[in-house]
């Protein structure tokens, strides 16, 4: 499963739902609009009868809203206004159009700012920063959560809070070294979410911290938070099958294989009772993972099979290519190797296609931020054309006045033209620096043939690499430097390390990306592909390595003594250019997320690399094995520390 729950408030209704929503359906709603006066009361009904319809007909429900936008609009009613847009956002929400959706919430979001509605505020940040959350921008998604907690925070309102703190820890659990972040803002939701007594809130709070616990392999608090969720749900009427799937899957990894299986049957008996198709096939997974644990290949075998079934009819794609792999694993321990072979191969294209579709999903994102800044670059040409049209027309008049005056003015002309150059000769000379100077702060933050692509297209096309290594460091107890020491002092101590990574980085011929607090991430292979980039990428992590230590044993004055792990990963990435308001040149793939593992799962003072990258330079390094990751989907990943160059013949 290992998949959080999210509590957003996308889809509440406009206003509270009043006499409409409470005694009339969609079609006496419309009835009764026909015949209203043109008020604020009309405002609301049409607000009300959009909520009704926008998920089965969003089409008719922008209509509506879009009556709503103009009859709040003549009347100046600016929470209604702000209430109509959001549902037109709504309706694109249901039709898929995300870049419409931001366009309208923003809108609304901009109206609830100007009549200080922090309930809307709080309602469309949080909505807002669900979107970019789904398409992988965490930083973005990230700052407009913290928008609407302060803004909850303002209006008191408790629901909205735990919203906001859950929504929070979701993103900080998506890198393992921010679970601690994570469980602390879980932490904050669930104390709230009983103190209001709201039992989704409860269950949606404890599954996830139950999870951040199960990750941490702390498996008693995980299935305390879990019972926690069961009860909960169990009240409500809420996925009961969820927590006690997970119940099991913590038995399971504990070895207690036998009550894991009870947990699971149970969560499918539940799941089956209330035809919740989702959690079934979930359950079912857990189920036969369970079994094959155990060396029951029959019995997971069956399961799996049938949890395909599910999974193929509802269309769970990530299910269904859980299924896949459990068939090509089943079959090949019974050595049926051609329906080995066939799951497989199934496996491998829907994953491909759900990492596409995850890809997709950003490059639209990506799409949409630039078409903002173009839109924005446009309107800002269109000005600057204005301006100079109309001062060359006052130069024309000027010269006009002048050339009648010239056969008695020789000498006064004869001293404009040669202002007139002296001048053009500065401007260039000024433009010329500009330009240079513009040019050396573009270079400064993306690559060079990258820099290039966006001067002379305009924008840069996202493009895919199939052999890029990518390299992390990050500071072992940084927090509690952090703590103990000024903000300056802090400050220093990192431009000072960051600054001499980017020299050994820039010398091995290593495309700096980004740094993100204390972590510093870089790249071989890219913008411009080579073979070299796995052995560019090992040789600049000694070096680093090296110079930390060397730090640590001679401390400059001012500058604090950090320990860094460092990991490594090499494969496929995607890289392009992200931003709004600055271009950001990044890169996406599980290439990055295992580098990411990889980095986390290190030592202080050590290399750890993939078997992907060891493969590439083990006849050129000294390497030592140390074991296996376990990733979320059950995967294993071999890990070696890198010891030194191997001597030359």
């Amino acid at each position: 499963m290992g998949k959080h729950w999210t509590l957003i408030l996308i889809l509440s209704t406009a206003f509270p739902a009043g006499f409409f929503a409470q005694t009339a359906q969609a079609d006496s709603l419309k009835a009764l609009i026909s015949g209203m006066q043109e008020d604020t009361v009309k405002v609301n009904a049409l607000l009300d009868l959009c909520t009704n319809v926008f998920r089965s007909s969003p089409d008719t429900a922008l209509v509506y809203a879009r009556q709503a936008v103009g009859l709040a609009e003549r009347l100046d009613f600016q929470k209604g206004l702000g209430y109509a847009l959001k549902n037109i956002g709504l309706a694109y929400y249901v039709k898929g159009d995300f870049v419409e959706v931001l366009n309208y919430w923003h809108q609304s979001l901009r109206t609830f700012e100007s009549i200080d509605d922090k309930l809307g505020i709080s309602n469309l940040n949080n909505n807002i920063g669900a979107v970019h959350f789904n398409y992988g921008d965490e930083p973005k998604a990230l700052e407009y959560y913290l928008e609407s907690l302060r803004a909850a925070e303002q209006l008191g309102d408790k629901l909205r809070v735990a919203t906001a703190l859950m929504n929070i820890g979701l993103v900080y659990f998506n890198k393992p070294s921010t679970h601690d972040k994570a469980l602390g803002y879980y932490q904050r939701a669930l104390a709230i979410s009983e103190e209001i007594g709201d039992l989704d809130a409860i269950g949606t709070a404890a599954v996830n911290l139950g999870e951040v616990y199960m990750a941490r392999q702390d498996y008693q608090s995980a299935l305390t938070n879990f019972e926690k969720a069961l009860k909960a749900l169990e009240k409500s009427g809420g996925p009961a099958s969820s927590p006690l799937s997970l119940m099991g899957k913590a038995y399971a990894l504990q070895g207690k294989l036998a009550k894991a299986i009870q947990f699971h049957r149970e969560a499918i008996k539940i799941a089956e009772s209330k035809n919740a198709r989702l959690q079934l096939a979930q359950a079912l997974i857990n189920l036969a993972n369970t079994h094959q644990l155990q060396g029951n290949t029959q019995a997971a075998l069956d399961i799996f099979l049938r949890a395909e079934a599910i999974a193929r009819e509802t269309r769970l794609n990530a299910e269904l290519r859980d299924a896949y792999q459990g068939l090509a694993q089943s079959y090949a321990e019974r050595s049926d190797y051609k329906n080995a072979f066939k799951y497989q191969v199934l496996f491998g294209q829907l994953r491909d296609t759900l990492y596409n579709t995850e890809s997709d999903k950003r490059l639209a994102n990506i799409q949409f931020q630039f078409d903002l800044e173009k839109k924005e670059a446009e309107i800002e040409l269109l000005r600057i054309d204005n301006d100079l049209s109309e001062a060359t027309i006052q130069r024309a008049n000027i010269l006009r006045n002048f050339l009648f005056a010239v056969a008695a003015f020789l000498a006064v002309i004869l001293a404009g033209i040669y202002y007139q150059y002296s001048f053009a000769r500065k401007s260039n000379k000024i433009i010329s620096e500009e330009r240079n100077r513009a040019e050396q702060i573009l270079l400064n933050i993306l690559p060079a043939d990258t820099a290039e692509e966006l001067k002379q297209k305009g924008y840069v096309e996202a493009k895919r690499f199939e052999k890029a290594t990518v390299l992390f460091t990050d500071f072992k107890e940084f927090t509690r430097f952090s703590e103990s020491n000024s903000p300056e002092n802090l400050v220093k101590s990192i431009d000072y390390y960051f600054t001499h990574f980017d020299e050994i980085t820039s010398r091995h011929n290593l495309e700096k990306i980004k740094t993100i607090g204390d972590a510093y991430m870089c790249v071989g292979g890219l913008p411009v592909p080579n073979d070299s980039n796995p052995g560019d990428a090992v040789r600049a992590a000694l070096e680093i390595a090296d110079f930390v230590r060397s730090v640590k044993e001679n401390k400059p004055e001012g500058i604090l003594p950090f320990e860094i792990r460092l990991g490594i990963n090499t494969g496929p990435v995607v890289a392009g250019v992200v931003g709004t308001r600055k271009f950001q040149y990044d890169i996406w793939g599980v290439t990055v997320n295992l580098a990411s593992r990889m980095e986390s799962s290190s030592a202080p003072g050590q290399i750890n690399i993939s078997e992907n990258t060891y493969r590439l330079i083990k006849d050129d390094f000294e390497c030592e094995y140390r074991g296996e990751l376990e990733a979320k989907n059950g995967e294993r990943f071999k890990m070696y520390f890198v010891r030194n160059h191997k001597p030359s013949p």
